[in-house]
Parts: C-alpha cells; structure tokens; sequence
C-alpha cells in the first residue's frame, strides 16, 4: 500500500510539472525568450534580405549560404511550436525596415518555407498577407 501511496504522489508530480511546462509554452513567455535567445532570427532575416537583393530563390553565394545555414540552426534550437511565431515576428520586424511591397511578399514567401528548406517540422508556416500592415 506505502508504494502504491509513493508511486501516486510521483505521478502526481509529474503531472504538475508537465503541467507548468505546457503553460509556460501556451503563454507565449517561452517563445518571446526563445526569439530573443535566437537573436531575433538575425540570419533567417539576412539570408531573405540576399535572397531578396539577388533575385533568386536559392543559395548559390557563399554568404547566402552561410546565412541560411545559421538560419536552419537559429530555427532547430527553438521549439516546434514556437518556430512559426518566430518566423511572423521575425517578418514584422523586417517590415518596419524594408519599404518595398513586392520586396516584403517575397520575403513571407520564401520564409513560408523556411521551415521545409531546413528540413524540419512544420514544413511550412502559413502567413497572411493581411496580418502585416503594408
């Protein structure tokens, strides 16, 4: 009976903790954290920014290819779930800079796939066009 006692109150305690977890993760508070600790994304933004300025779609210099390597790792050491936050407040943030319409679509479309490109999971993050301001 003492282990049964024992091995309930475990249980419950883990359960709590997990618990705490999933919460700390729902709030947003983890993201925002991860974000920051990810450097705002800082080569995802510089990998569309060269992307972008040379008109193509793929990595073919070696700085682009350098960025979009430190991109894939910024984007692996956060959360799945937190990835496709990271990537919308990552694209607001380049639009408070970048002033061209044309410029600001192709960049949410080749950060859609950002996550596929990397090889990871979600593949893509879906983002409307209406939620950024142009």
């Amino acid at each position: 009976m003492a282990k049964l006692s024992a091995v309930a109150a475990l249980l419950a305690a883990l359960l709590l903790i997990a618990h705490a977890i999933a919460y700390r993760r729902e709030s947003g508070e983890s993201c925002s954290e991860q974000l920051q600790q990810q450097q705002f994304l800082n080569h995802c933004q510089m990998h569309l920014r060269l992307q972008c300025q040379s008109g193509r779609f793929d990595s073919n210099t070696s700085d682009e290819s350098q960025h979009f390597q430190l991109c894939c790792r910024q984007l692996k050491q956060m959360d799945r779930g937190c990835r496709y936050d990271g990537l919308n407040m990552m694209m607001r943030e380049l639009m408070r800079e970048e002033k061209g319409q044309q410029e600001i679509r192709e960049m949410m479309q080749m950060a859609q796939n950002l996550p596929n490109q990397c090889n990871m999971k979600p593949r893509r993050c879906e983002m409307e066009m209406l939620s950024f301001r142009f």
